[in-house]
């Protein structure tokens, strides 16, 4: 699961600040995937390639399970 030619272009126009807060908004599990695409415009799937690039695969695992386990929406718009 590599990241794609665009993809590294689109994160490399990300500046550090903008690549941290995107990774903590993630991991704190209480951003959907929505506002995360609102906000950056990167789909559910390449969210979870760029955090597998920057919190490794250990870290990305855990997250994965603990995300499995939430009840929330995390791909639907708060009404």
């Amino acid at each position: 699961m590599g990241l794609s030619k665009s993809l590294k272009l689109r994160i490399s126009e990300l500046s550090d600040k903008e690549m941290k807060k995107l990774v903590k908004m993630t991991i704190a599990d209480k951003v959907s995937y929505f506002d995360i695409k609102k906000i950056f415009g990167f789909t559910p799937g390449e969210v979870e390639k760029i955090l597998l690039k920057e919190l490794g695969q250990k870290r990305f695992k855990r997250w994965k399970v603990r995300q499995g386990k939430r009840s929330t929406n995390k791909g639907r718009p708060i009404d």
